[in-house]
C-alpha cells in the first residue's frame, strides 16, 4: 500500500518534505542502523544506543503471553521488530512507516505485515494492540499536530495495553552537541545525508501531551551517563574501537543504575498505559 499522490494533497509542505526525505534516507542506508540512528557516530556507539532501546522494550513486553499483537510505528527496516520476534516468535507485529522502501524491507526481514501511512492517519481497521512501539517518531511531527497524533496512537492501543515511547530530550542536546561544537563540524549530524532534522522535547511539553490525552505514565527511563560523557565516548570509540566495547559495557551498567534519575538524557523512554 503506497501513499497516493491524491492523499498528499491534504498534507502540509512539512509532511510532504518529511515523506520525501525518509524515502531518500531509506534508499541511501537500507538496513544500516545509521539510517535511523546517528549517521556520524561509530557503529559500536550506535549499537550501544540500539541495545539500550531494545533492552527497555523487551523488559516491558510480557513474555509469558501466548500471542500478543504489537504495532511498530516508524518500523523502518525492522531494527526493533526483528529482535523482538527472535525473543517472542509467536508475536504478531504490524509495521507502519511513511517510506515504501522501509515497509518493503520490514516485510522481507520479519515476514510480518506492514503498511505505508502517516502516523496521524492510522485507522481503526488494524484493530487494537497489546503493545505499541513508537521510537523517535513524534520528533518528526509538526508541533500543531502533536496532540492529535498522540491521541490517534492511543486509539489503537487496548485498554491496559502499553505504549513504549522513546523520544529525544532537550536536556541532553547540549551534551550531544558539545554545547554547539559538534554541530559546527557536523560529526554528530543525525541527518547529514538528508534534510531531516527532527525536534527534541522539553520534559514538561511531552509529558503534558501524554497526560492531557488521558494516558498514564507508568515509568520513565533515561540514559544519563551516556549523555554526560557523550563527547568522550564518541572520541574514544572512534579512535579505539576494540577497548571502546569494554567502555560501553561499563557505561551500560552505570546507565542501568541511574536510569530512573532526572539527570540530562539524550532520550527519555516512557512506558505509557491507556
Amino acid at each position: 500500500m503506497e501513499i497516493k499522490q491524491s492523499a498528499l494533497s491534504n498534507k502540509s509542505p512539512f509532511d510532504c518534505a518529511n515523506l520525501a526525505e525518509w524515502e531518500k534516507r531509506s534508499q541511501i542506508f537500507g538496513t544500516d542502523p545509521k539510517g535511523v540512528l546517528f549517521k556520524g557516530l561509530p557503529d559500536i556507539f550506535n549499537e550501544h544506543i540500539h541495545n539500550w532501546q531494545l533492552k527497555g522494550i523487551l523488559a516491558e513486553i510480557a513474555i509469558n503471553t501466548e500471542e500478543i499483537r504489537i504495532l511498530d510505528i516508524g518500523c523502518g527496516y525492522g531494527r526493533i521488530s526483528v529482535p523482538v520476534l527472535q525473543t517472542l516468535p509467536r508475536a504478531k507485529i504490524t509495521g507502519i512507516d511513511i517510506s515504501q522502501n522501509y515497509v518493503d524491507l520490514f516485510r522481507q526481514n520479519t515476514g510480518q505485515d506492514a503498511f505505508v501511512s502517516f502516523v496521524e492517519d492510522i485507522g481503526s481497521d488494524l484493530g487494537l494492540f497489546d503493545y505499541i512501539i513508537c521510537v523517535t517518531v513524534l520528533m518528526y511531527i509538526e508541533d500543531g499536530n502533536l496532540e492529535n497524533t498522540f491521541k490517534n496512537i492511543l486509539n489503537n492501543l487496548k485498554k491496559k495495553g502499553k505504549l513504549l515511547l522513546i523520544e529525544p530530550s532537550s536536556s541532553g542536546t547540549p551534551f550531544q552537541t558539545c554545547f554547539g561544537l559538534l554541530s559546527l563540524i557536523k560529526i554528530n549530524n543525525k541527518s547529514a545525508a538528508t534534510g531531516m532534522g527532527g525536534n527534541s522535547f522539553k520534559y514538561t511539553s511531552l509529558r503534558n501531551i501524554i497526560i492531557n490525552s488521558g494516558a498514564r505514565i507508568l515509568k520513565e527511563y533515561r540514559l544519563p551517563v551516556t549523555t554526560l560523557f557523550f563527547l568522550f565516548i564518541y572520541v574514544f570509540t572512534r579512535t579505539l574501537p576494540a577497548p571502546g566495547r569494554f567502555l560501553l559495557q561499563m557505561i551500560s551498567k552505570m546507565d542501568e543504575f541511574l536510569k530512573f534519575t532526572k539527570l540530562p538524557s539524550i532520550y527519555v523512554f516512557y512506558v505509557i498505559e491507556k
